[in-house]
Formats: structure tokens, sequence, C-alpha cells
């Protein structure tokens, strides 16, 4: 059990490094949306794989998509937004604000999510620790993203400047947490949880590359990241990972506990993005990462953990 309560340390990390694989991925092939489309294929052909392996046929059924609403065939597109949102705020916020931001928009969401029973959800009203806990999130975010700290004016521009790109990250949070409801929801239907992120995972790529041939984006863009070589071989295993994470939370939850596998693989998230922004890792911009953050990282974690266990 203590093994498997480890595993989601490591589904947490795979999520930080996720963001930071696919930000050096656009930088060699130019375009979010061609970067986004390679992680999704690979992700989906790796689901694609496990739902074989689990004897689950890959094809959905006509009476599926007849007999249900049409919002369950939306995961998709809420996760090419996401992970698009997410390549654009890297470069520029730096790998810790890119996981608390949306982190903190998903919070608000699945509270609204639980609150109204939306997207198939079972009801569960706001109570006042969840409350506590929201609010301790919101406190954690506003210190780790540093919107509190005291600047000159000079140096407080760049930061005003960011407030949109901030937004937005919240905004894909409400995008995430949506995509989870409906994704579970799926899974019910379905019968399968990796069948459902599978349907997911293909849904978006198909739409990635519909969009690539809308923006006229040729495949060949991606010569330069093929021509890395060995030296940059994790610039191909973004999708895997975020596939990985879709997995082991399927397989996990029903062992140990939605609330164990959100709350540990978040201290993972939390802790690997701090990593890759105090050392630069996969050659991303260094960001130190001072107390006042660890202290906001710390507050989220332990706004996180009441919502799930108080």
């Amino acid at each position: 059990m203590i093994i498997l309560a480890l595993i989601p340390i490591l589904m947490g990390s795979g999520l930080a490094m996720q963001t930071a694989v696919n930000s050096k991925l656009r930088q060699y092939v130019g375009s979010p949306y061609l970067a986004s489309t390679v992680s999704f294929t690979i992700g989906a052909l790796f689901l694609v794989i496990l739902t074989l392996a689990t004897g689950v046929n890959p094809l959905v059924a006509w009476s599926t998509f007849t007999q249900n609403p049409w919002w369950i065939w939306l995961g998709g597109l809420l996760g090419v937004l996401g992970m698009t949102v997410n390549l654009l705020l890297f470069p520029k916020l730096g790998s810790i604000q890119t996981a608390v931001l949306p982190l903190f928009g998903q919070i608000i969401m699945g509270v609204l999510i639980d609150q109204w029973g939306l997207f198939g959800s079972p009801k569960s009203g706001l109570t006042v620790v969840k409350a506590i806990g929201v609010l301790l999130v919101a406190v954690g975010m506003v210190v780790a993203t540093g919107m509190v700290t005291r600047q000159s004016t000079a140096k407080s521009q760049p930061k005003q400047s960011h407030l949109f790109l901030q937004l937005l990250g919240i905004g894909s949070g409400f995008l995430m947490a949506s995509q989870t409801a409906i994704n579970g929801h799926l899974g019910v239907v379905l019968g399968s949880s990796v069948h459902a992120a599978m349907i997911s995972f293909t849904v978006g790529a198909v739409l990635l590359f519909i969009l690539l041939a809308g923006l006229h984006l040729p495949l060949t863009q991606l010569t330069p990241a093929f021509k890395a070589g060995t030296h940059y071989w994790w610039l191909w295993i973004g999708g895997f990972l975020g596939a990985l994470y879709v997995f082991g939370s399927a397989w996990l939850v029903p062992q140990i506990g939605t609330g164990q596998v959100v709350v540990i693989a978040l201290f993972g998230q939390l802790f690997f993005s701090a990593l890759i922004d105090q050392f630069g890792l996969f050659e991303s911009l260094t960001n130190r990462v001072v107390l006042t953050r660890i202290i906001g990282l710390v507050t989220m974690f332990v706004g996180v953990a009441g919502i799930h266990f108080l």
C-alpha cells in the first residue's frame, strides 16, 4: 500500500515534466498547435495499446452516440485547449505558475461541478471546511505566483502585462476540471476509464490535425526536432507522460481512493515544478524559488488536502 501511495508522486512529477517537455518541443517546431498534436497523438497511440491490452474494443457502438448527451465527447476538445494554453504560458510565466494557476482553476471549477452536479457528477454541497480549503488554495496561489509582491514601478510593469496570461491559466484549469468530469462520465458509459481516456486523446489528436490543415502547418516543421537527435530524445515523451497519468489514475483510484491520488499527485506536481524553475530543467528558463513561493505552494497543498480529506 505504501508503494501504491508513492506512485502518484511520480504521476504528478510527470505532469510537470510534460509541460516543460512540450514547451521545448514547441521551440523546435515553431508552433504550439503542432507540439500539442505530437503530444496528443503519442498519448492516443499509447492508450489505444492499453485499451486493447485490457481486452476492450476501442471502437464505440452507434447506440452510445444516440443514447447519451452530446457533451460526453467534449473531453478531447477541452484537453486540447488546456494543453495549448499551458504551452503558451510556460515560456512566459515559468513552471510553477503554469502548474499553480490551472490548479486553482481546477479547484474552483471542481467545487462548482460538485455543487450543481454538472456533467453527470454526483452532487456534493459546499461545506465550511471546503470553503476554508478553497480560501487556502486562493491565498497560496496569490503568494506562489508573486501577485502580492511589492516592487518598484519599473519592475512591476512586466508583472502587470502578465495578468491576462495568469487569468488565461486559471481559465484553462476550468477546462481541465470539466474534462475530468466529462471523461469520468464517459468512463461510466463505456465501462472503462482507460477506454474513455483513449477516446478523449484520439478526439483531441484528430481535432489538432484538422487545425493544422486549416492553418496550413506542414508536418515537415517537425524536421528540426528529429534532427536534434539522441541528445533531445525526451522531446517526444510529453504525450506518454500525460497518458500515463490518466492510466495511473484509472488504476489507482479504486485501490487507494480519489482523494489520495489527487493530493499525492499534486505534491509531486508542485514539487517537481519548483525543481524545474529552480534548476532550469529541460533547458527551461531558470526562475529561482524564493521562500514566499514555497510558503504559497505549501498553503495550496494544505488547502487541497483539506478539501479532499476533511
